[in-house]
Order: C-alpha cells, then structure tokens, then sequence
C-alpha cells in the first residue's frame, strides 16, 4: 500500500507555551503506524506558516496539518488555495474557530485517527482585496473592519500568549476608553451603512466563539455581514457587547445581512483584519470563493 505524505505547521508559542514539540512527536508518530509520512516544520515569525506550507507542498504533502490557532490556519490557507491537498486543522492556540466549526478534537492521537479516516469535505473561503496589496488574501471565518481589528492591533502578544483571550478583551477596553474609533462606509449589495465596526462572515462564529452571524456558514452560497450601527463614543458599544455575547445580534443597534460582495471605504485608513490577523488598511473589497479548500473532518 502506497504511503500518504503529511507536513505538521506548527507554531511553538501559540496560546500558552508548552511542551508542544512532544505532542507534535506523538502526534507524528501516531500517524506512521496509520501509514502516513509526517514531517514537522516550525513557524519562527509572521509569514513562516504560508512559506513552510508551499514548500511542503511543492515537496509533495497530500496533508498539511495546522497545529495552532487561528492565525496559524490563515497563514497555512494562503498557500493553499488552488492546490490539490487536504486541510486538517489541530486546535493549539488561543482559539481556533475553524476545528471548532468542524468538530476537530485536540488530542493527538484523536486527531491522527481523524486523519487516516480520510473523510473531508469542500469548503467555501472568503477574499479581501486590500488597497495597496499585490495579491488577494483568503480567510476561512471572518474578516473584521474598524474597532476590532484596531483592537487585534493594540493587543499585547505576551499578554495574549500567556492569558489567551483576556489580551483582546483588555485592549478593547482601553480602546473603548480613549473614545470613537474612525468611522467607515461599508457597501453591500448596494445598500451603505455608516459605521465604526463591521464583520464580513464566512463562518458563524467570531473572535471568542461567539456567535455575531448565525446564518452563516462554510457551506452558504453568500457571505453574512454582521454591521454595528455608529456610536458617539467607543463606551457606548458596551451595552452591544453584552446583547451580543447573549446570543442577541438582531437588534436596533445592529444589522446582519446576507451578502455577495462587500465594499469598505474609508477617508481616514480604518484597519483590517482576517481571522484575526492585521493584514492592512481600508479601501478594501470582500467576496467568496466556493469549494476553494478541502477539508478533513471527523
């Protein structure tokens, strides 16, 4: 029987450090005994996952595997688009909505075993064209424009290795402090609303896993944008924040729509970013991509 070749992307200090290269050496050697070929390679800075994950399928990878969090999976996704190979993500970082989504589980051996079933399924990926880049970047659940990727931007990254999530939520809240965040017009469909904060949508769930657009999903034929309405001052969003981690997104302060494509325009240079990492700056212009990535699943 002919032996399948996987890659291991992973980065060392994703979420809480830890002993990750011995999970990473149980991981792969679960795989051996199922017949699959393994290779780890390890992320040292921003750029290394989608470099790493080209090279190991130039070298003939059928599997790559992201072993992170979400930042790791959209790194590994850039180099994939367009090529014929399986996404398998293993949760490890500080969120990752995308194993979440797909029901991946987080240990090793579990994850092996997902793996040499071989069961997948094609996914649709979002695009953002951003003002100023050369090429198109893909997300897998989300593109955030405005306060939150301000907020992604302000983070501390030791305060996020070692508390996670709670480094958004401290960045937030001293974004909110300083007072209103640039405002934008954001285009869907050829209706225009005004705003501080908008979430284009490929998946449901955002940020923490909450859920902001609940009809969106990785299988839809469109997009979901989840749009806040504008605020005198970045505190005023406090009480949308709690509607919103309520599971109440629906409301007068805020719309969700279904959409094909999405502009967002800007005087000013509002920030972007995809699946939770800062990419750049507005004008830019989102749509889909359907079936663009397989994906294994359990």
């Amino acid at each position: 029987m002919r032996r399948r070749r996987a890659a291991v992307i992973f980065n060392p200090m994703s979420g809480r450090p830890g002993r990750r290269r011995g999970r990473v050496a149980t991981f792969t050697t679960a795989l051996q005994s199922y017949g699959i070929d393994a290779v780890a390679r390890e992320t040292r800075g921003v750029g290394d996952a989608t470099r790493l994950t080209r090279d190991a399928l130039d070298d003939g990878a059928e599997v790559v595997v992201s072993y992170g969090g979400d930042g790791t999976v959209n790194e590994v996704l850039q180099a994939m688009i367009g090529r014929d190979a399986h996404l398998a993500v293993w949760p490890g970082g500080t969120a990752n909505l995308l194993a979440v989504d797909v029901g991946m589980p987080r240990d090793p051996l579990a994850v092996a075993a997902v793996i040499a079933s071989g069961k997948t399924c094609r996914i649709n990926v979002g695009r953002a064209r951003l003002s100023g880049e050369a090429t198109e970047r893909y997300f897998v659940m989300c593109a955030g424009v405005g306060l939150d990727a301000s907020i992604c931007r302000a983070t501390n990254p030791r305060l996020k290795r070692w508390t996670g999530q709670f480094a958004f939520w401290v960045a937030g809240v001293r974004r909110m402090i300083v007072g209103r965040p640039e405002s934008f017009t954001i285009e869907i469909d050829g209706a225009r609303y005004r705003t501080i904060f908008a979430v284009v949508a490929n998946g449901p769930r955002y940020g923490g896993g909450f859920v902001l657009t609940p009809r969106a999903s990785l299988a839809a034929p469109t997009l979901e944008v989840f749009v806040a309405h504008e605020r005198s001052h970045g505190l005023a969003y406090v009480p949308d924040v709690v509607r919103c981690l309520r599971g109440r997104t629906e409301t007068a302060s805020q719309v969700v729509v279904s959409a094909a494509t999405v502009r967002a325009t800007s005087t000013g240079r509002p920030w972007v970013e995809l699946d939770g990492e800062l990419v750049g700056q507005l004008p830019a212009t989102f749509d889909l991509v359907p079936d663009a990535l397989s994906v294994i699943v359990p």
